[in-house]
């Protein structure tokens, strides 16, 4: 089995490689892709990122998810040793600021802060995912770290609901597990949405149950 940081290595740049059509294209079919989702219908308050190092582009949802009414918050960065991220809103076409990593931020305003028990969907960025809900991500742990909560609820699944973006490339069979991740409630493609089942880890092949 690859180590993560040769998985991490070869999924990033695979995705790098990808060309602006395929981007583009690929961007445009996420966003019908969630935005026929049951989950999309029940949220009001949604989580997204700011794409990066090739990572899924979300600025096509994020205009169609503004126009269908929905408030949309991004994360910002917590000064250090801390590892955990604020969701400030976020309206299509306001100034950001760059963070430490380079990435746009939201300017913090205290009154247009969420608490992260308070968001309805949060859109998760990954390197890979596998079947059973697992995320690799760049390996700084912000979002386990932010989300560690979500570890100990029991039964029925509350929200936040974590939902993987990613392409349909970065699935793979089996990932590592570590004590302190935190599974995902499903992962979104341009190929469609696949729910994953908290209770026992394991994804729906259909992708149209969400």
């Amino acid at each position: 089995m690859e180590s993560k940081a040769e998985l991490r290595h070869r999924m990033r740049r695979q995705r790098r490689q990808l060309g602006l059509c395929e981007r583009t294209r690929a961007a445009r079919q996420l966003t019908a892709v969630l935005r026929r989702s049951r989950w999309y219908h029940h949220s009001h308050r949604i989580a997204c990122y700011w794409a990066m190092d090739g990572e899924m582009d979300l600025g096509a949802f994020l205009q169609r998810a503004h126009q269908d009414g929905r408030v949309i918050y991004l994360p910002v960065l917590q000064k250090k040793p801390t590892k955990s991220l604020r969701f400030y809103q976020y309206r299509p076409g306001e100034r950001l600021r760059a963070n430490r990593f380079g990435i746009p931020e939201p300017r913090p305003r205290q009154a247009n802060r969420i608490a992260c028990r308070d968001l309805d969907l949060v859109l998760v960025p990954l390197v890979a995912f596998d079947q059973q809900g697992h995320r690799l991500g760049m390996g700084a742990g912000f979002y386990d770290h932010t989300f560690a909560f979500l570890r100990h609820q029991r039964g029925r699944w509350r929200r936040p609901r974590l939902l993987g973006i990613a392409f349909s490339f970065q699935r793979i069979v089996e990932l590592p597990v570590e004590p302190w991740d935190v599974p995902l409630a499903g992962v979104a493609t341009e190929r469609g949405l696949t729910r994953c089942q908290i209770e026992n880890r394991s994804c729906s092949s259909n992708p149209n149950r969400s």
